[in-house]
């Protein structure tokens, strides 16, 4: 009975999407619950802050999101809005939203306030600005991934899984050399996916045009009860933030 009564529930939303979108929509405040601000942010990086809350039913869908800064005060006012479909037939259910939030290519060196607008229950969180190390846009060569997740392993240890492809070099391959993980502020569990490149033929033999990987690493520091967002950082610039809720 529990399957088809899901099987329903999907069916239905797929159904009601074609008509949600068809209708008029308004744009509201979206429901942020709680706001993450990743740590190790210089000012050579894309800066970024992810937020995270639920939708009380189907009628609604992630809008867009934006970044302010005021050079004055330091301040960051981030704006997020969904789309609200007043005239659809809607299924009352929590939906979780994930969000990530570009603040800036390139920060100045500092301490800001982040501050949601609109909800100021949240209060505000900073967000520091370190001194780049070089001329380079990041530190190390990270690996390009494409899917990040946490799961448990038989031994009960909590696991980092990254999924990806490694650039095809013409001479020489890329390898990684570690995965460094740690727990920063506001429950921000930083993943650095850091890789070399190798030069030697004896140990790129095995390099193929489809160069995929699936790693696992044991997290450094062991997850408690409550909320996370792993920030995993990627070769293009960019990061995964996948939003993890350890029971």
């Amino acid at each position: 009975m529990k399957h088809f009564s899901k099987s329903l529930v999907v069916a239905a939303l797929s159904a009601f999407s074609s008509i949600t979108f068809a209708a008029g929509a308004i744009l509201v405040q979206a429901p942020i619950d709680k706001v993450f601000v990743p740590n190790g942010f210089d000012d050579n990086d894309k800066v970024e802050v992810i937020v995270h809350g639920h939708f009380n039913s189907s009628c609604y869908k992630m809008g867009p999101v934006s970044a302010s800064i005021d050079a004055v005060t330091n301040k960051v006012n981030v704006s997020a809005e969904a789309y609200y479909y007043p005239n659809a037939t809607c299924i009352q259910m929590m939906i979780p939203f994930t969000k990530t939030v570009e603040v800036n290519r390139h920060l100045n060196v500092g301490t800001y306030d982040v501050k949601i607008f609109g909800r100021p229950q949240l209060g505000s969180l900073p967000l520091r600005i370190v001194p780049s190390k070089g001329p380079d846009a990041d530190d190390f060569i990270y690996a390009s991934v494409n899917s990040a997740n946490l799961e448990q392993n038989a031994a009960g240890d909590q696991e980092i899984v990254l999924k990806g492809q490694h650039p095809y070099l013409l001479q020489g391959c890329i390898k990684f050399d570690s995965i460094v993980s740690y727990v920063g502020a506001d429950n921000v569990v930083v993943v650095q996916p850091i890789t070399r490149i190798i030069n030697s033929d004896d140990e790129c033999l095995e390099q193929s045009q489809a160069n995929k990987f699936d790693v696992r690493k044991k997290l450094d520091q062991k997850l408690i009860k409550g909320e996370y967002l792993m920030h995993v950082r990627a070769l293009d610039g960019n990061s995964i933030n996948q939003f993890v809720e350890i029971e």
